[in-house]
């Protein structure tokens, strides 16, 4: 592969204006070789192929040229990695919570950046992923600003009914996943409901069934730079896991005539009628305040406060899951959820989730007196966890969580038998039996176990009866569903055998040919249904071994390359003597036919007809536009009829295998002189100055670059050419001064076409 530079090696200025690097094809070079290794992303060949006008790989050829745009995908990536880099840090700011809108348009731009990234558009590239990064850092100030100010929290997870009342709502009203909650804000579940509250700080808290809390607090100090967050919980419970508590953070928990503190990053707390609970799961410690008196919770240790007093206890540690089994797959809508026996539990707290951080919320049981629950839950994976709650309703340590999948299944398993084939014919007492089958599928062979290999496979001997013998086969997978392949074994004499080739098959002279490395060969036979066949090449070694199917049909596949190889088939007798035998040679045909044009159609004419002729190779058909073209020793010569406007043809050669060549040819039929718009003779500059002719003219064809003119300077007549801008259609010459009055005597302007406009 060789590579070298169109035009300068770097753009002084711009990177989306430098020249394309152009690089030639080599023998051993593929698309995504190339590409990979120029562009670092081999996934943009499409893009490249397009730039380039080039249909598909297969045109690709060696020597062929490929302009590369290595400086303008360097300077989309780059654009990309900016605008990722400012989405992340104003995200770690809070920027979904305080700038949701603007972070939410950033991120937009940048897949919109994405998309075109890969069509090849790098400068929309470069320009969206522009806007995502200033829209990025809009995020981020606002984020900086917001954390100066009253913080906010996101509704993370619903479960059921979730309300909640703001300070200046009249009423409760619904709370919905990603609601923002502020200062002041109750929140409450309904039965059977759950939430989950997010702070900015990524601290999380679950609010359980029936449970009503109030975020009094949600600071930030701009002088010390710590944060202060504050909830009350009126009644219920909820369970807490913080994040990134550091010295100036603090988060503090209220319940009536009890204020709490706390160091600690994972605990759980409730209020009802009987007093306060507390339960602390983390080393840091609660610290609670009750009528002056302070209480330390250490780590696994929880706390009743009750009007009589207060009463400390350890905690009941994590019980064992025992059902279902870590990773096991359940084919019904409820899972029997099991867990053992703990010593010293008067019941048990279950969670089940979708995410391993229990973050999204299914079931949340408290109370549960057995050791088990069977719940209903729509297909998914999920996870679950017990913990065991004491005699004063503390709930223990988690159990450790396991995951289960609910998967319905009503679709049979794959079972195929790839041998005996249908009705086989045997002389011997056994025949094997194969096939394969899914892995976890339970298998019977006509009322007998039957074990499989690791890969699914299977394969066994089966005694047979002289006769028609049923071999019945049974899989069942672990959701109950079932497949059944039966096949029947006969026997039959021996008999000669008559063996021809589908004459449909393509060759090339008389070889049977294809474009692949492998050949299906088709044929015909007076031989039995069942009836072996042995396929040998030129040394009379065994290629293959297949059946004659109904109807006396042959069909197999042998490896060909592109020199001609010999085979044999045979068709064997029971006893394996050959009955019939036929040779014939086979090859690989991967070139395509070369198609060439004697001469190429015109850019523009005004000649409404046009002679196509050239050479089509070893084409068997040849298209233009979708109908077929007569083709003579490979030859074609056609006259086609233009109509006014662009007119594009499509002409396509395919070989007797299947290899295409195509090309595209356009030319325009432009009958239509230029249009002149208008035309001015002036000095500019005032008498003393140049003389300039500039003259707006527009055709479709574009126009020829050079337009004659004659003028009159006074007496003196003067000629020469306009130089013509086909793309923004203006012709234009400035004179050097000359006294005398301008007079346009004559101006021509000619399209590529060879139709001329006076003026």
């Amino acid at each position: 592969m060789t590579t070298y530079l169109s035009g300068p090696a770097l753009a002084e200025t711009d990177p989306l204006d430098a020249p394309m690097q152009e690089i030639t094809l080599g023998p051993d070079d593929t698309i995504r070789g190339v590409v990979g290794q120029y562009l670092r992303d081999p996934d943009l060949w499409p893009a490249i192929l397009a730039l380039n006008n080039i249909s598909s790989p297969a045109a690709l050829r060696p020597g062929t040229v490929l302009r590369l745009p290595v400086q303008q995908v360097f300077a989309a990536d780059a654009a990309l990695v900016s605008s990722l880099t400012a989405i992340q840090k104003a995200n770690a700011e809070g920027a979904r919570i305080f700038a949701p809108v603007q972070i939410g348009e950033a991120i937009r731009n940048r897949d919109e950046a994405v998309q075109k990234r890969e069509i090849g558009e790098w400068r929309q590239v470069v320009g969206f992923a522009g806007v995502a990064t200033d829209i990025a850092h809009e995020a981020l100030d606002i984020s900086l600003t917001q954390r100066d100010r009253s913080a906010e929290a996101v509704v993370s997870d619903v479960q059921g009914n979730v309300e909640g009342r703001a300070p200046v709502e009249p009423s409760w009203s619904d709370r919905q996943l990603n609601d923002i909650l502020v200062e002041f804000e109750r929140v409450r579940t309904l039965t059977a409901s759950t939430t989950q509250i997010t702070f900015r700080d990524l601290s999380r808290l679950r609010l359980n069934p029936n449970s009503n809390a109030t975020i009094q607090r949600m600071r930030s100090d701009p002088l010390t730079g710590g944060e202060v967050t504050k909830v009350s919980l009126a009644e219920g419970d909820f369970y807490a896991l913080l994040n990134q508590l550091s010295e100036k953070t603090t988060f503090e928990i209220e319940v009536p005539g009890i204020e709490t503190t706390t160091n600690s990053a994972d605990f759980w707390i409730k209020n009802d009628p009987t007093g306060a609970r507390f339960v602390n799961y983390d080393q840091p410690g609660l610290e609670i305040e009750e009528n002056g008196r302070k209480i330390e919770v250490g780590q696994g240790e929880g706390v009743v406060i009750t009007g009589a007093g207060a009463q400390r206890a350890t905690v009941l540690n994590s019980p064992r899951l025992s059902a279902p089994a870590l990773g096991e797959i359940l084919y019904t809508r409820t899972a029997d959820l099991a867990w053992d026996t703990f010593e010293g539990a008067e019941a048990y707290w279950l969670e089940v989730a979708a995410d391993p951080g229990f973050n999204q919320m299914q079931v949340s049981e408290w109370g549960i007196r057995d050791t088990g629950l069977q719940v209903e839950l729509p297909p998914a994976r999920y996870h679950w966890r017990v913990a065991a709650l004491d005699r004063l309703g503390l709930p223990g340590a988690w159990s450790t969580a396991q995951e289960f999948t609910i998967r319905l299944d009503d679709t049979p398993p794959f079972l195929t038998l790839l041998s005996p084939a249908p009705d086989s014919i045997v002389t011997t007492s056994e025949i094997e039996v194969l096939g394969a089958t899914e892995l976890d599928a339970a298998l019977i062979l006509n009322g007998a176990a039957l074990e499989q290999g690791e890969d699914g496979s299977f394969v066994t001997r089966v005694a047979l009866v002289p006769g028609r013998n049923t071999i019945s086969v049974l899989a069942t997978d672990p959701a109950g569903n079932i497949s059944r392949r039966d096949q029947n074994v006969i026997y039959r004499p021996a008999a000669a055998i008559e063996i021809s080739l589908s004459q449909g098959m393509p060759r090339v002279d008389e070889a049977l040919a294809t474009r692949s490395e492998q050949l299906s060969v088709t044929a015909n036979s007076t031989a039995e249904p069942g009836a072996p066949v042995v396929v040998r090449d030129e040394t009379g070694a065994a290629v293959l071994r297949t059946e004659v199917a109904p109807g006396g049909a042959i069909s197999f596949t042998v490896p060909v390359d592109a020199a001609p190889r010999r085979f044999r088939v045979e068709v064997l007798a029971p006893d394996g003597s050959v009955e019939g035998a036929l040779d014939f040679d086979a090859l690989r045909d991967e070139v395509a036919p070369d198609l060439t044009l004697d001469l190429p159609p015109p850019r523009a004419t005004a000649e409404a007809s046009l002679i196509l002729s050239g050479l089509a190779g070893d084409a068997v058909r040849l298209e233009l536009n979708g109908s077929d073209l007569p083709l003579v020793e490979g030859r074609f010569d056609l006259s086609v009829t233009l109509s006014p406007g662009v007119n594009t043809f499509d002409l396509v050669a395919t070989d007797a295998v299947g290899n295409v060549t195509a090309k595209r040819l356009e030319t325009l039929l432009d009958i239509d002189p230029p249009e002149i718009t208008s035309v001015v003779l002036d000095r500019p500059q005032g008498e003393a100055g140049p003389i300039l002719i500039e003259a707006l003219a527009r055709d479709a064809s574009g126009l020829r670059q050079a337009a004659p003119f004659l003028i009159r300077i006074g007496a003196e007549e003067v000629e020469g050419f306009l130089r013509c801008d086909s793309v923004n259609g203006i012709c234009r010459v400035s004179l050097p001064p000359q006294a005398g009055e301008l007079e346009l005597v004559e101006l021509m302007i000619e399209d590529y076409a060879g139709n001329a406009a006076f003026e």
